[in-house]
């Protein structure tokens, strides 16, 4: 989608057309990253096990889980 103002093809031409050479260009000047392959795993950097089992209802009641959630991830985001 080009800006409002400019001609679709214009907007193309001043991006290349989002091209793979340009992006390739754009990974090497920049030293991008693109292999996480030998890297922490998501779920180890946001150690989501720790997370996903902070959670210990006291009751069958659902209700009482969005509670604990809502108010871990306030007491989080507040930190």
């Amino acid at each position: 989608m080009s800006p409002p103002g400019r001609p679709k093809d214009e907007f193309r031409s001043a991006n290349h057309g989002g091209c793979l050479m340009c992006t390739e260009k754009v990974v090497h000047d920049e030293n991008a990253k693109l292999d996480f392959s030998q890297d922490m795993s998501y779920s180890d950097y946001l150690h989501l096990d720790a997370v996903l089992n902070a959670q210990h209802p006291r009751s069958p009641d659902h209700n009482e889980m969005l509670f604990i959630v809502q108010h871990q991830t306030s007491e989080l985001w507040m930190k």
